[in-house]
């Protein structure tokens, strides 16, 4: 049986991702992404997800983005699990692991966009 684990999310970056390396040299970038949304009430609310991204995409995505740039991520599900060392309970959080990140220029308050983004947008 073949199983599928693929997410693409769209949203805001919560802070200004964070660039660090691996003992091995490898990039890899951290940031929160903060997808807004209206409930039929009409009340704002926003979902939080903690991303990663590895490697060229990671040193890029931290070269172009900033705290509020809109930035699209297409990447998989990771769940991390571990024992709570003072309360002895099991915890666990899952991320996205991104193939790619990308984020969209700014655009001058007013300006309407040249078209939507989508799928064309995704660099090979």
């Amino acid at each position: 049986m073949p199983y599928l684990n693929q997410v693409t999310l769209m949203g805001h970056l919560t802070a200004d991702p964070e660039l660090k390396k691996t003992p091995s040299g490898d990039s890899v970038a951290t940031f929160s992404l903060a997808l807004n949304y209206t409930l039929k009430s009409g009340e704002q609310r926003a979902d939080f997800f903690d991303c990663e991204v590895w490697k060229g995409w990671a040193e890029n995505l931290c070269r172009t983005a900033k705290k509020g740039s809109l930035v699209q991520v297409v990447g998989r599900l990771k769940q991390e699990r571990w024992v709570d060392r003072e309360t002895n309970t099991n915890r666990s959080r899952v991320k996205i692991v991104a193939q790619r990140a990308f984020d969209f220029p700014a655009r001058s308050a007013g300006e309407a966009p040249d078209r939507e983004p989508g799928e064309e947008d995704i660099p090979d």
